[in-house]
């Protein structure tokens, strides 16, 4: 059931992002300072997913050459692997992460994406013109997601130049959207 729902939200998502493409100014989903958040609340589990340009991220966007890059690099994947100092959760939910999976742009050839989710659709927007995102998805497990009524994108202190976060989830109350930005970075459900 649990890899359904996200199947299905990855779906949802990949048809709101490609929909935005059409009406936006051409560049997709891909706009220096804007991140995406994807997320889902299964049960007693919470999928987050993020997605945000290289360059707010890293700080850059072409692979890394020198040493200076590969150590910013480096220091960019291992912030993607502490989601404590990306997001705060209600602790009274008592959720833990149990899985994560880091999306990184490629260094070796222009082949962003790794293909082991539903994302191929994503690529053709980051090829032509350089382009990179990068991302990760979390798993949590909460012993009490019931008291899990939202959470603080706490990002904004990591990654200056992110100014805003565009957020889709599917929560048992049902979908919800919404814009977080530095000074307005708690979504609530």
């Amino acid at each position: 059931m649990k890899a359904v729902t996200l199947l299905l939200a990855v779906v949802a998502f990949g048809v709101q992002a490609h929909h935005d493409e059409h009406e936006s100014h051409g560049h997709g989903a891909h706009e220096h300072g804007h991140g995406h958040l994807n997320l889902v609340l299964d049960g007693n589990q919470l999928m987050i997913e993020l997605q945000a340009p290289a360059a707010d991220l890293v700080g850059f966007e072409h692979a890394a050459k020198t040493d200076a890059e590969k150590a910013q690099y480096a220091k960019a994947m291992a912030q993607l692997k502490q989601p404590d100092a990306l997001f705060r959760l209600d602790p009274a939910a008592g959720c833990t992460l149990t899985q994560q999976e880091i999306n990184a742009a490629k260094e070796e050839h222009d082949h962003y994406h790794e293909h082991d989710k539903a994302d191929a659709d994503h690529d053709e927007h980051h090829h032509e013109d350089g382009h990179a995102d990068m991302g990760a998805m979390y798993t949590y497990t909460c012993a009490t997601p019931a008291k899990l009524t939202g959470l603080e994108a706490t990002l904004f202190g990591v990654y200056p130049t992110l100014e805003k976060l565009s957020v889709q989830g599917i929560l048992p109350a049902g979908q919800t959207a919404a814009e977080l930005t530095p000074s307005a970075n708690k979504l609530s459900w």
